[in-house]
């Protein structure tokens, strides 16, 4: 007998369909590229569950009559396309003639359209492949609705995720469309909540600052920039704004919004040496190529695509970038003349602080263990095991039982100045905390200066502190250093006391990107068990009431965001709660740019000697450079 057999057209579709819709965000991308392509200038999508259940786009495009609506079901059937050359001046978002009849292959599916003459006509399919057509009420544009995604193929709907992380699917592709058309509006909702509402907008900085708030949008530069056969236009962010992925970085070519390894390459080339391994600028840019110099066919979802020269795009895309940011770019224009958001700098150092930052000086800390310390009170933070409720009572505050203590005072709680001699001793005897030190050559574990024979010298461009002992020079990043000190208070299980929670004078109203929105207001219980007193103050908005008492008059808004951030996304190596924490000790920590007296840099090479991981900071990063003695005197010829 033969073993070979041609499938059942019916199960050749529906495996077919596997390579063009995988979840619901997928549906609603090729839906909405639809309604693009169509001429639309409203886009409405209405869910349930995330998608998983039900899924409804409706537009105001051209519509169809009763012979396209029939035919735009059936595999194959375009109106984009008539031959194989015109694949390579395509420009419309799709053209192959998948996307309707794979949806309604794995869907109970129905598509209800008009031009705006005479009669709809609405579409339906059922389990068969069965094409029923029946006249329908409907204005001009049209509808689409999805009933049960994969009902009918039971083994890739067990592969869906959660309804919540399903929505964020969708509105992270809604966001990027977009982005990448800021002249159409779009729309989300989910069981009558408006999850996403983005009016059209005058042009792409608009969009931005419906987005991600005037604030970061004030922070961007624009980017203008002609080489070859590209032309790439729109805004990047300043190194100083940053993200933990890649999520809030658009690009589109000729319209379409595509991922493609040479455009992230030549992204992070533009910001190479001026942004931390793992940190993301936001940005969002307009490629304009030649057709026939990109394949937009390399997949069938066509997000993928591949350019005839890559090296070449790399290379532009990183020039613009680097031309924006490097101060040739002009700023954002003014949007709604709001003020800058807090947390926000218009260059790539926050302003010098103040006298007397947030290190007190070592001999009044001595006297005073409450007074000058980063936490405001001299409390060491602590995260002690089984103390993680995220219970909150009915006035906001945490319980007893949070992470942080309940007191409001500043200092409420004096702690001990710690042995820094028994520290040191630790240190010294652990093996895997010094395994690195630097980039120098040569530096083992345990080389680490000991400090009774430290001195400090001074401080370097207000930001690297020069420390000297008897046979080499240290050049310390203040603000990693700062961090890994901070982090070792807020995550030692033996500390004796623990933070405050303090309340903020004047509260601060942060907005978010919807798909932050929506993950702020579901762990509003879990934020406060980290320190933040939150509550909603608007559709995508949040006042932050209090906060742990080593963020206050730091970076409260920039911290709540990229806390809200790590919650959705996974680092090797690092928990939620350690990320979440790295976050507080980062946005905490005195900046680079910060100007610090004699008494505070001894204080704070103090504390960062008696962390318990002093090589790196809690991302990664090299904290100091040793730079030997005999070395310097070979670079100045005293052999």
């Amino acid at each position: 007998m033969s073993q070979v057999a041609l499938l059942d057209p019916l199960v050749a579709q529906q495996v077919a369909a596997g390579e063009v819709v995988d979840r619901p965000a997928s549906v609603v991308k090729e839906l909405c590229e639809n309604a693009l392509d169509a001429g639309a200038t409203r886009v409405e999508v209405e869910v349930a569950d995330g998608g998983r259940e039900r899924m409804l786009v409706r537009d105001d495009g051209s519509g169809m009559n009763e012979e396209d609506a029939k035919l735009s079901v059936l595999r194959h059937a375009t109106s984009k396309i008539r031959t194989a050359s015109d694949i390579e001046s395509v420009m419309t978002l799709g053209f192959r003639g998948e996307a309707l009849p794979s949806v309604a292959s794995v869907s109970a599916f129905s598509l209800t359209t008009s031009t705006g003459e005479g009669a709809g006509t609405n579409v339906t399919t059922d389990v068969g492949g069965n094409v029923a057509v029946s006249p329908a009420s409907h204005p001009k544009g049209t509808t689409v609705l999805v009933d049960r995604l994969f009902y009918n193929v039971p083994a890739r709907r067990a592969f869906l995720k959660s309804a919540r992380a399903e929505r964020a699917a969708v509105v992270e592709t809604m966001t990027n469309l977009a982005i990448a058309h800021p002249g159409v509006m779009f729309r989300l909702v989910e069981k009558g909540n408006e999850v996403l509402s983005l009016p059209a907008a005058k042009d792409l900085i608009e969009r931005l600052a419906q987005l991600y708030g005037v604030g970061k949008a004030r922070a961007m530069r624009r980017v203008d920039h002609e080489s070859g056969a590209f032309k790439v236009t729109g805004y990047a962010a300043l190194p100083s704004i940053t993200e933990g992925s890649r999520s809030r970085q658009t690009v589109s070519v000729n319209g379409r919004w595509v991922r493609a390894e040479a455009l992230t390459k030549g992204i992070d080339d533009a910001y190479r040496a001026t942004v931390a391994a793992g940190r993301f600028p936001p940005m969002a840019l307009r490629v304009e190529v030649d057709p026939r110099q990109v394949d937009v066919n390399v997949h069938p979802t066509k997000q993928l695509v591949r350019f005839s020269d890559e090296k070449e795009v790399r290379q532009v895309i990183s020039e613009a970038v680097r031309n924006a940011i490097q101060g040739t770019g002009d700023p954002a224009p003014e949007q709604d003349g709001r003020g800058r958001e807090p947390g926000t700098s218009s260059g790539p150092y926050p302003p010098p602080a103040s006298e007397g930052g947030p290190y007190a000086p070592l001999a009044a800390r001595e006297r005073h263990p409450t007074e000058g310390h980063p936490a405001n009170g001299g409390t060491r933070p602590s995260v002690p095991p089984g103390k993680r409720s995220t219970g909150t009572n009915k006035g906001g505050s945490i319980s007893s039982d949070s992470l942080f203590g309940t007191s409001k005072g500043s200092g409420a709680h004096p702690s001990k100045v710690p042995d820094l001699s028994e520290q040191r001793r630790r240190i010294e005897q652990a093996s895997a905390p010094l395994s690195r030190v630097g980039s120098t050559p040569g530096v083992e574990r345990g080389s680490l200066p000991r400090l009774r024979d430290l001195r400090v010298v001074g401080q370097i461009g207000s930001g690297y502190i020069l420390v000297d002992e008897p046979m080499a020079a240290w050049i310390v990043d203040q603000h990693v250093a700062h961090e890994r000190a901070l982090l070792d208070r807020l995550a030692d299980p033996e500390a004796e006391q623990m933070p405050t929670i303090q309340s903020l004078l004047i509260p601060e109203v942060v907005e978010l990107a919807p798909q932050d929105a929506a993950e702020a207001a579901d762990s509003l219980e879990e934020l406060s068990v980290y320190g933040f007193e939150v509550e909603p103050f608007g559709k995508a908005s949040f006042r932050i009431n209090g906060v742990i008492s080593t963020l206050a008059q730091r970076d409260v808004a920039g911290a709540f965001r990229q806390a809200v951030s790590v919650m959705k996304g996974t680092a090797s190596g690092m928990s939620r709660e350690e990320r979440i924490l790295a976050t507080i000790a980062c946005h905490s920590a005195v900046k680079l740019g910060d100007r610090l007296s004699h008494p505070e840099m001894e204080a704070l090479i103090k504390d960062w000697l008696g962390s318990r991981y002093p090589a790196t900071c809690p991302h990664g990063r090299s904290i100091c450079y040793r730079l030997d003695h005999k070395d310097i005197a070979k670079k100045l010829d005293r052999h």
